[in-house]
């Protein structure tokens, strides 16, 4: 199954500086609160429960900190679970934004603590691979490969056709695309980007106007147009990475997978 999101944004919202993602915010996801941090727990052990009951070794993590309603989508950032983490059982291996910074960072951080952001919904989705690709997957993030792959300029809406810039999913997919590829198919970014476009990955897309790109220019640190073609910049529709379509590309390499949900009510 393929996604192919179209996503428009509205220009209500006094030109689209007053509201959600690409409204100037310092963070894409904030801190929690410690008011959430319970509810955040509680939803990061159901998670473990259900990685503990499937069997898997490594799996797809992916969490809902920002509202995305919008443009159709629900989870905001993905990251890679390894069950047996030097560090701790059920680590997550992933790329961050700093509040406030145009630039990116990878951790590892416990099942926990990547749950533990301000939730915009109680939602996390949990995809296991086949075993086969698992022992792939955990090669190669866990090798000098997958640093190499990272880029440290983000954009929140980085173009998956170019290298300029790189978001926290884009990461993730680029490592995915190196372990799935043919040995010694992909040592570069151009290299994943070539083979993903070749593999039938297909990007989501945003519809973005005018005045929001403009309010974004201004006051976000995390968001940038530059790295597009004229085409999408006369159209307003731009390709980016997101969870749901890393779910998607993921589904239509690897049959062997599956998939689960949990959602936790608010109150």
């Amino acid at each position: 199954m393929r996604w192919n999101l179209v996503c428009t944004l509205a220009l209500a919202g006094v030109l689209g500086l007053a509201e959600p993602i690409f409204a100037g915010q310092p963070c894409p996801e904030k801190p929690a609160a410690p008011k959430d941090t319970v509810k955040n727990l509680q939803l990061a052990t159901k998670v473990r429960e259900r990685l503990e009951a499937s069997g898997a070794t490594v799996a797809f993590v992916g969490r809902a900190g920002i509202d995305l309603r919008e443009f159709g989508l629900i989870y905001s950032h993905v990251g890679l679970a390894w069950r047996d983490h030097p560090r701790g059982r059920w680590f997550t291996f992933h790329l961050l934004n700093p509040c406030g910074e145009g630039r990116s960072e990878l951790t590892d951080q416990s099942l926990e603590d990547f749950y533990n952001v301000e939730l915009f919904t109680y939602d996390a989705i949990m995809v296991m691979p086949s075993k086969e690709n698992q022992l792939k997957l955990l090669k190669t993030f866990f090798s000098p490969l997958a640093p190499s792959l990272h880029h440290i300029d983000y954009n929140m809406v980085s173009n998956p056709w170019s290298t300029k810039y790189q978001n926290s999913n884009q990461w993730v997919l680029e490592v995915t695309a190196a372990a799935l590829a043919p040995e010694n198919t992909v040592n570069n970014r151009t290299q994943a980007q070539a083979w993903l476009k070749q593999s039938g990955f297909v990007p989501s897309k945003t519809v973005i106007g005018a005045f929001r790109r403009l309010g974004s220019r201004m006051f976000s640190p995390h968001v940038f147009f530059d790295d597009r073609d004229g085409d999408e910049r006369m159209s307003g529709v731009y390709n980016t990475v997101t969870v749901e379509s890393i779910v998607a590309f993921v589904t239509l390499q690897d049959r062997g997978m599956t998939q689960e949900t949990v959602h936790l009510d608010r109150r």
